[in-house]
């Protein structure tokens, strides 16, 4: 089994926010696989369904973003998972509007919701798909929080639509491939 994690924040305040491209991601691959989100288990709405051979849950944390890693914690307790065996999904603003990044380790780059589950797991040991927000902050980065919390423009909305189309595409060839092979296939060169 496989664990695919879409960080955001649960309620309708939050729902169309850039914040919570991993929950539209999550949304997506389950509208494609037919497999209903809704039962309620780790702190999180969870569904389970196959894509091809290998058995999946997809998950969206009801824990908000700061204490994604509760949630998260729970389901490898929960399913006895290896970390190589979850992907977690969240936005950037550090990645132009559209980009995608598959990485098998890393820092949390000043997200909340990686650095919670960094934190409760002691480790930054585990696969990570981060989908481009953009930026349109201050150098300081003080209009940050409300940035990601905002909805974004109906043309800003086209790109990351295009964006959880390419981040499906990357999440299906991970349950495939080996991560260093889909990292190669679906991380783009960011320009300057």
């Amino acid at each position: 089994m496989k664990a695919i994690v879409g960080l955001g924040n649960p309620g309708k305040d939050y729902q169309d926010t850039r914040h919570n491209i991993g929950f539209k991601v999550i949304d997506a691959i389950a509208d494609d696989e037919r497999i209903t989100i809704k039962k309620n288990s780790y702190n999180s709405l969870i569904g389970i369904g196959k894509v091809n051979t290998e058995q999946i849950i997809l998950v969206k944390p009801l824990t908000f973003m700061n204490l994604s890693g509760q949630a998260v914690k729970a389901v490898i307790e929960a399913k006895q998972l290896d970390l190589a065996d979850i992907l977690i999904i969240c936005d950037d603003v550090n990645l132009p509007i559209g980009n995608i990044r598959l990485r098998s380790i890393g820092s949390d780059g000043g997200h909340n919701g990686l650095k919670s589950i960094s934190g409760v797991l002691a480790t930054k040991n585990y696969p990570r798909l981060r989908v481009g927000i953009g930026k349109d902050v201050a150098s300081d980065g003080s209009n940050l929080a409300s940035y990601v919390l905002s909805k974004p423009s109906k043309k800003a909305n086209v790109e990351l639509e295009a964006a959880i189309s390419k981040a499906k595409d990357a999440v299906y060839a991970w349950l495939e491939k080996d991560i260093d092979t889909c990292m190669n296939s679906f991380n783009e060169k960011v320009k300057d």
